[in-house]
């Protein structure tokens, strides 16, 4: 019995519960435990459009032939989005060092229903988004130590003429009560 328990008792860490009940997505999720030790990125993306489709996080090296550039990412992780909880996506790299990450939100059957995000959050304009610019790679760069770095990165959506984050539920009702 005693055996059960503490089988039972390990299961949030074996599939990548952390202590706020939400899960590390990832095949590498375990990295980004707290206390890990090897150097890893944990990605807490904010400000999805909502919780259809997949989700991609990539990180490439910060140098400027390789970041953003497709197919030369090092490590990446694709899945479908969950329901509900906070979405936290770890990624292992290969050493301390620079970085830079690309999430995209892959929302539906035309690229303009998608999403995206940087490491460092830079502004990015709809021009950019058409003409495929990258965002500047010192803005978007992130120094990774022997341990698990913490990133936000706050999703933009293409609205109208302008790729920006989606209005919170609170900016909505906050305009409302100013009418």
């Amino acid at each position: 019995m005693l055996k059960l328990t503490a089988f039972i008792a390990s299961i949030p860490l074996i599939i990548g519960v952390n202590a706020a009940n939400a899960a590390i997505l990832g095949a590498d999720a375990a990295a980004c435990q707290k206390g890990g030790q090897k150097p890893a990125i944990l990605v807490h993306v904010e400000g999805l459009k909502n919780r259809s489709g997949t989700l991609r996080v990539q990180a490439y090296d910060a140098d400027q032939k390789v970041y953003f550039e497709k197919g030369k990412y090092l490590t990446r992780v694709e899945t479908p989005l969950p329901q509900e909880g906070n979405i936290d996506v770890c990624l292992t790299v290969p050493k301390a060092g620079d970085y830079t990450v690309l999430v995209r939100h892959k929302n539906g059957d035309t690229d303009r229903e998608d999403g995206g995000g940087f490491s460092g959050n830079p502004s990015m304009s709809l021009m950019d988004v058409a003409l495929k610019h990258k965002p500047p790679l010192k803005a978007s760069t992130i120094t990774v130590g022997n341990g698990v770095l913490d990133i936000k990165i706050i999703m933009k959506y293409v609205q109208g003429l302008s790729f920006k984050p989606i209005a919170s539920l609170d900016d909505k009702k906050n305009s409302e009560g100013t009418r």
